[in-house]
């Protein structure tokens, strides 16, 4: 009988532990959105300056692609797009400050890799934007192709996809290129213009950005097109899988929009009745994501469809146009696919 006893109160504590590590890992993942629907704002973790990308402007306010879809989650979630404190990270600290809760997703230019995935306890949702790898050079150097870089050498950010890039091309081609790991973009700005390095390695978007800020810009040119494709993806906590379904949705709701041709515009003044009935579904079934029925409505009023987002930043009249190419949808030839709603 004793041990009978032992055998049951065992069970009982085994049960009542499995039972608080089920309900430890459920409000894990509803954390996120109840403490920042219990603060009043969502707090994306963005680059600290990054034309086309975020960065404030000369009134305060931050613009670009990351900070357009963190208004976007903020209106789906919060119920008001400037709902927002945009807080810079940089390559180095972002990962940290998320896992840490400093910030509750990360919208800066983050390339989506094995690595990262396995082994810094994030969740990738997109990607939004599909970068190209490529080299920064001057005019002055001569350089019209990656042949050219044999013996020279190259930055990059530490620990970044353009390392590993750039050993490989060396690798592939037998060629030999002194690599510079640097620790911000800041840090390889100055390097190449005190000429510690011929080139700086990076995605496309980053660079031009970069040649825009210095002070000849057309003394600067962008070689090595379709090196390396780099995923740009919005990052959530590791086990966060309710937060992380809200941010994927959020995303796929300005994806589909763009899909049927819903901007904005149309969403302010147009009976959703009229809507697809998926999209209009979707809207109206908020409760399995903890979110008020209207939140795909409040999501594309805030920023407009994903080519709205992406022509502010990037479009032909924008202040750093790149041609949207893999970032576009399936349906232009991009690598966007909006699963089913």
């Amino acid at each position: 009988m004793p041990d009978m006893l032992r055998h049951f109160g065992l069970s009982l504590v085994t049960g009542a532990l499995a039972f608080l590590c089920l309900s430890d890992s459920a409000w894990a993942q509803q954390d996120t959105l109840a403490s920042a629907q219990e603060r009043g704002y969502l707090r994306c973790g963005v680059n600290p300056g990054q034309l086309g990308m975020s960065m404030a402007n000369a009134s305060g306010e931050w613009v670009g692609m990351s900070a357009d879809l963190c208004r976007a989650i903020a209106a789906a979630t919060l119920g008001d797009p400037s709902a927002t404190e945009f807080i810079p990270v940089t390559a180095g600290n972002r990962f940290t400050a998320l896992r840490s809760g400093q910030i509750d997703v990360i919208l800066r230019n983050t390339t989506w890799t094995f690595t990262r995935d396995t082994a810094e306890s994030v969740q990738f949702v997109g990607p939004f934007f599909v970068d190209e790898e490529m080299v920064l050079v001057s005019e002055e150097s001569g350089i019209t192709d990656l042949a050219m870089l044999n013996d020279r050498t190259v930055c990059v950010i530490a620990g970044g996809p353009s390392e590993v890039i750039m050993s490989d091309l060396a690798t592939a081609s037998t060629a030999i290129i002194n690599i510079l790991p640097v620790g911000s973009a800041e840090q390889y700005r100055q390097a190449y213009l005190e000429g510690r390095c011929i080139g700086i390695a990076d995605g496309q978007a980053a660079l031009r950005a970069l040649q825009i800020s210095l002070p000849d810009p057309d003394e600067h040119r962008l070689v090595g097109g379709r090196l390396a494709y780099s995923p740009l993806s919005i990052g959530t906590r590791q086990g966060d899988d309710h937060w992380t379904d809200i941010v994927r949705w959020t995303f796929y709701v300005l994806a589909t929009a763009e899909d049927l041709n819903l901007t904005a515009a149309e969403v302010r003044t147009t009976d959703t009745q009229a809507w697809t009935s998926q999209l209009a579904r979707l809207n109206s079934s908020g409760a399995s994501l903890g979110l008020e029925p209207g939140w795909a409505i409040r999501a594309i009023q805030a920023s407009g469809n994903l080519a709205e987002i992406y022509d502010r930043s990037f479009g032909p009249e924008s202040n750093l146009p790149i041609e949207r190419g893999p970032s576009a949808l399936w349906r232009q030839g991009g690598m966007i696919l909006p699963p089913p709603l």
